[in-house]
């Protein structure tokens, strides 16, 4: 699954230009991210694929994938769980738990090149972007007895976050002739609307409005 909506966000990133552009760039990489105001310390690692069509040697626009790997978070949790039978002794027992995020982002943006610009040598770039995030929370339960013991109902084992994003992203990178590009990049971005799906989600110690991103990657030209 997670192959396919990869492969359809080039294909969309890619359609709109190709009737018009004789080049475009993919590329992949792998990256950090971390939050400014979470609760819990610690970065997320996860990679990154996209693509970028030039307008210009100066100008580009840009769209990218990135997923970040689950973290699970420091302190554990407590939640009853109910006998399934009314028989059975003790009624109700305690079950510990630790909640994990991962996330995975789709943004695109403006980029303007200062140096030798997009195709050459080397380059310094920035501008602007957008960025949807989707945020998964699930709760991992200890060890119990499943056939005795049921969690309570209407408790939420997994849950949401859709947050959308506004930042400022800068890099630079160098172009190798008939090879292709090193780049890195770091991003800035502040989410301007969130909304969690349930409980589970809105509790989660690793959602911060303000996120810091760091990236590495390569990039091959086609023309």
């Amino acid at each position: 699954m997670k192959t396919y909506k990869c492969s359809l966000f080039l294909l969309l990133l890619i359609l709109p230009f190709s009737a018009v552009q004789s080049q475009v760039s993919l590329n992949a990489g792998t990256g950090f991210s971390s939050g400014f105001s979470s609760e819990e310390p610690g970065v997320f690692i996860g990679f990154h694929l996209g693509g970028e069509v030039p307008r210009n040697n100066d100008i580009t626009f840009y769209g990218r994938f990135s997923h970040y790997l689950a973290r699970n978070e420091n302190t554990s949790v407590s939640t009853y769980a109910e006998a399934i039978d009314i028989t059975t002794s003790p009624y109700t027992i305690l079950v510990d738990y630790t909640s994990s995020t991962n996330y995975t982002s789709i943004e695109g943006g403006t980029r303007y090149y200062l140096g030798n610009g997009f195709d050459n040598g080397f380059s310094i770039y920035g501008g602007s972007n957008m960025a949807l995030l989707f945020y998964g929370v699930k709760r991992n339960y200890d060890d119990f007895d499943e056939s005795l013991y049921s969690l309570p109902t209407g408790e939420d084992s997994k849950g949401t976050i859709l947050s959308l994003s506004l930042g400022l992203q800068g890099g630079a990178k160098y172009t190798i002739p008939a090879i292709g590009t090193i780049y890195f990049d770091v991003t800035g971005s502040y989410s301007i609307l969130a909304q969690a799906n349930n409980q589970t989600a809105a509790n989660s110690s690793f959602y911060s409005p303000l996120l810091f991103g760091f990236n590495l990657g390569f990039r091959k030209d086609f023309y």
